[in-house]
């Protein structure tokens, strides 16, 4: 729920749901996203406390959820039609169908565990932040001070620019460490990917040529560099250490469907 000049909104995927309603915004939503059907009522304590639970899943995953609210109330016969006997009572449809239902007060953890059995999830992606008075000092190479900085800040907010300065002071075992202490929604996000790449690429041994492109491609300059590494795979179809190169730069192309196209020209040239 969303505060705005003393009036409540309520986002788009939490609706309120009546008899009338119930067909539209439940059995035929359902079909393109699962819907949690919610039964409460204003005399029910057990319904105030996982009222906020249930909004905050379907608010982190609003791509995966709708939250669809009964008063039973006001919504009596509908109660009865759906059997409710005890509440607060949760029932989770997909596809117009019931697939699933528990009653009473869950912890947003046992919640998402039980949607995951069922359900694929996937978290509202965040813009990372960054802190650009910190990126003016890595910018300037001023690695220690930017460091010092960092871990100042959340380790949530800072987790990203400290694995860039790990690498750029040639850290490589620090920016491991903390990749792998990422969370499981940070590893679904693109930072993720890139961090990965970036580590990968960190560890590859390249000298004369090949470290010429793997430089160019921690400057920034990932595309020239692939086509360079592309042109040296052709030349030499078994070089291991190139087709290393160009698959940890693939995700640093900030464009999917270019990373796409240069895999498959990499596929090609290989098969």
């Amino acid at each position: 729920m969303i505060e705005t000049n003393n009036e409540t909104v309520t986002p788009a995927h939490i609706i309120d749901v009546t008899a009338e309603t119930f067909m539209v915004e439940v059995i035929e939503k359902s079909k393109k996203t699962p819907v949690l059907l919610d039964f409460w009522a204003d005399w029910c304590e057990p319904c105030k406390n996982l009222t906020p639970i249930l909004h905050s899943v379907v608010e982190k995953y609003p791509d995966s959820l709708v939250l669809a609210k009964v008063n039973t109330d006001q919504e009596q016969m509908l109660a009865q039609q759906m059997g409710i006997q005890s509440l607060p009572t949760v029932a989770l449809l997909k596809d117009g169908q019931i697939i699933d239902n528990f009653m009473g007060v869950k912890s947003m953890g046992e919640i998402v565990t039980w949607l995951e059995q069922h359900i694929e999830l996937s978290a509202q992606a965040e813009e990372p932040v960054v802190d650009h008075n910190i990126q003016s000092l890595i910018d300037t190479q001023q690695y220690d001070a930017a460091l010092s900085a960092l871990l100042a800040l959340p380790a949530d907010q800072a987790v990203w620019q400290t694995i860039e300065v790990h690498l750029l002071m040639n850290n490589v075992d620090a920016a491991q460490k903390m990749f792998d202490a990422l969370s499981d929604d940070q590893l679904k996000t693109k930072e993720a990917d890139q961090a990965k790449s970036k580590i990968q690429l960190a560890g590859i041994d390249a000298s004369d040529e090949l470290g010429a492109l793997k430089q160019q491609i921690a400057q920034g300059q990932v595309e020239p560099a692939v086509l360079g590494l592309l042109e040296m795979l052709q030349q030499d179809l078994g070089n291991a250490d190139v087709k290393q190169l160009l698959i940890a730069s693939f995700s640093l192309l900030n464009d999917p469907k270019l990373a796409a196209q240069y895999r498959r020209r990499m596929g090609s040239l290989l098969n």
